[in-house]
C-alpha cells in the first residue's frame, strides 16, 4: 500500500481528502491509481491531516519509487 492510499484510509476516503485539499475526488483517484503518489505541493497538508500517522518522508518515498519504476 502506498503512502497516499494509507492517508486516504486514515482521513476517511478520497472525497473527504479532496474536500480538505480543495481539489476533486477524481484528482485523488488519479493520484492513487495512475500516479501512485500525491503531488508534492499537497504532501505537508496530507501528513498534517493524518496527524503525522503518514509522514512527509513516507509520502515523498512514493515519488522515489515512481521515479525508479519509470527509469527502468
Amino acid at each position: 500500500m502506498s503512502a497516499i492510499e494509507k492517508a486516504v484510509c486514515l482521513i476517511g476516503g478520497q472525497t473527504k481528502l479532496a474536500k480538505y485539499l480543495g481539489t476533486t475526488q477524481t484528482a485523488v483517484f488519479y493520484w492513487i491509481n495512475r500516479h501512485g503518489q500525491a503531488p508534492a505541493k499537497y504532501i505537508p497538508r496530507i501528513s498534517e491531516l493524518t496527524n503525522g500517522q503518514v509522514s512527509v518522508y513516507e509520502l515523498l518515498a512514493d515519488h522515489v519509487k515512481t521515479d525508479k519504476e519509470s527509469a527502468a
